[in-house]
C-alpha cells in the first residue's frame, strides 16, 4: 500500500456518520448496534474502529445483492485509484484484506483457481471423515470438565476442540500447535496492526508456518497442507498463496467455530426448551443451522472495494469506496426473518457463510463440528448452567474476533462418557 494518509474525520458531534462501535469493545452489544443502524438505513456510511469511514450494508435484500456483485472487489489492488482503499493506513480487522494472497482477498480467475484446489478438501463428504474424531475429542474434553464439576466453555471445550479438529484436518503437528494457536489469536484480534509487538508476532507466525510447510514438503502425508504443498509444486498455487492460504484456513477454522459453539451453548442455556432438539440427529442439524443464523459468528463480511458506482436499494455507493456487509444485521432483518430473535428450526436462507462465489469453503466442517459439539455437551450435561450472570460475560476482539472471553459453567453431571463410546 502507499503512504498516503486517510483524510481526517471531523471531531466529535460534527462528524456526520454514526460510529459502529461505541464504548468498551468487551461490552459492545453488536446485535443492538446493528439493529439500530439497520432501522436507520439499510445502506449507510459509518465510522469504523481506527476512524475509517466505510459503507455498511445492514438490510437483507441489499446484503444479498452486495455479496454477489462482482463490482465489489475483495482485492484492493483492483481499485481505480490505488491511492484510495485504506489510504495507505492500516486499521483494526483489516488483516485478511491487507496481508498475503488468499481466498479472502482475491477475485475472478485467481479466486477460482485457489478454490478449485481447496473445494474437494473441505467438502461435506470430506468433513464427514472427521466425525468420529470430533466425537472422541468432544468426549475427552467433556470428561475433563465432568471430573472438575465446572469449567469454561471457551478454554476448556470449544477452543481446544476447534484447534484440535482444524489441526488434524490440515495436518499441523502437535509440537508447534500451542504457539501457532496463541500467535494466530493474537494477530487476528490485534487492535493496532502496525504496533511493533504485532509486527513481531506476525513475523514469528509466518516463520512458523514456513517451517511447517517445509516439513510437509519433505515428509508428505494425507492432509490438506500436503495437498497445498503439492499444488505449489504443480504450479497451481504460488509460494505467497501457499503460506497465506494455510494460515487463513487455520485462523478461519478456530476463531469463528469457537464463537459459534460457545455462543450457541449460551443460547441453549438461555432457552431450555431447545435442549430436546439435540436428541435427534435431524433436529440437531436444523437447530445448528438456525443457531448459525442467530449467532452469525462472522459479524461482518471481509472488506470489499467498489470498482464502479454501485446502486444498492435507493443508495449509490461511489467508486473506490470501502464496504462491509453486516451479516449479523442481515440475518436479523425482520423483512426476511420474521421474529428474528426467536429460534425457528424451519428457516432457510441465512447469510452467515456468505453467498455466491465467495461462500465459505469451510462451512460443512463448521456445521458438523458445531452439531457434534452441542449434542455431546448437552447430552453429557443436561443440566448445564452458567455460573455467572449472562450480563457479566465479556467479548474479545472487535469485528473479526468477537467471541466470548470466558463462559463459566457448572456441569452438575455424575457420569462421564468414555472417549470413542
Amino acid at each position: 500500500m502507499t503512504s498516503a494518509a486517510w483524510p481526517s474525520l471531523p471531531a466529535g458531534p460534527a462528524c456526520p456518520h454514526p460510529r459502529l462501535l461505541t464504548g468498551e469493545p468487551a461490552l459492545w452489544d453488536a446485535s443492538a448496534a446493528f439493529t439500530a443502524l439497520r432501522e436507520r438505513a439499510p445502506v449507510q456510511q459509518v465510522v469504523l474502529p481506527g476512524e475509517l469511514v466505510a459503507w455498511l450494508v445492514t438490510g437483507a435484500t441489499e446484503a444479498r445483492a452486495a455479496l454477489t456483485d462482482d463490482r465489489l472487489a475483495h482485492d484492493m489492488r483492483r481499485l481505480p485509484d490505488p491511492e484510495h482503499g485504506f489510504g495507505g493506513r492500516r486499521y483494526p480487522d483489516d488483516l485478511f484484506a491487507a496481508e498475503g494472497r488468499h481466498l479472502l482477498n482475491s477475485d475472478g480467475s485467481d479466486h477460482r483457481r485457489l478454490r478449485s484446489v481447496l473445494a474437494p478438501l473441505l467438502s461435506k463428504t470430506a468433513a464427514q471423515r472427521w466425525r468420529a474424531y470430533m466425537a472422541a475429542t468432544c468426549a475427552e474434553l467433556l470428561n475433563g470438565m465432568a471430573a472438575a464439576g465446572h469449567g469454561d466453555l471457551v478454554t476448556g471445550y470449544a477452543r481446544p476442540l476447534a484447534v484440535q479438529v482444524t489441526a488434524a484436518v490440515l495436518g499441523i503437528p502437535a509440537g508447534p500447535l500451542p504457539r501457532l494457536t496463541d500467535l494466530t489469536l493474537a494477530v487476528i484480534a490485534a487492535r493496532d496492526p502496525k504496533a511493533p509487538a504485532m509486527r513481531e508476532r506476525k513475523a514469528e507466525l509466518f516463520g512458523l508456518w514456513a517451517r511447517i510447510l517445509g516439513a510437509k514438503a519433505r515428509e508428505p502425508a494425507d492432509d490438506v497442507l500436503t495437498r497445498l504443498v503439492l499444488a505449489r509444486a504443480e504450479g497451481r498455487v504460488t509460494a505467497e498463496e501457499l503460506l497465506s492460504v494455510a494460515w487463513g484456513l487455520f485462523s478461519g477454522g478456530i476463531s469463528p467455530t469457537t464463537t459459534l459453539i460457545t455462543s450457541s451453548a449460551v443460547e441453549i442455556m438461555r432457552r431450555p426448551g431447545l435442549r430436546q432438539q439435540l436428541r435427534k440427529e435431524h433436529t440437531a442439524v436444523q437447530l445448528t443451522e438456525e443457531l448459525v443464523r442467530l449467532i452469525s459468528p462472522f459479524l461482518v463480511s471481509t472488506w470489499r472495494f467498489t470498482l464502479d458506482d454501485i446502486h444498492l436499494g435507493s443508495t449509490v455507493i461511489p467508486r473506490g469506496s470501502v464496504v462491509l456487509i453486516a451479516l449479523k444485521a442481515a440475518n436479523h432483518d425482520p423483512a426476511h426473518f420474521p421474529h428474528p430473535d426467536t429460534v425457528d428450526l424451519y428457516r432457510s436462507g441465512h447469510l452467515s457463510f456468505g453467498l455466491g462465489a465467495h461462500y465459505c469453503p469451510g462451512a460443512p466442517l463448521a456445521r458438523l463440528q458445531a452439531t457434534e459439539a452441542l449434542t455431546a455437551l448437552f447430552t453429557q450435561f443436561p443440566d448445564l448452567r452458567l455460573t455467572a450472570p449472562e450480563t457479566a460475560l465479556r467479548r474479545t476482539g472487535l469485528l473479526v474476533e468477537h467471541g466470548y472471553r470466558c463462559v463459566p459453567v457448572r456441569t452438575r453431571s455424575t457420569c462421564a462418557v468414555r472417549a470413542g463410546s
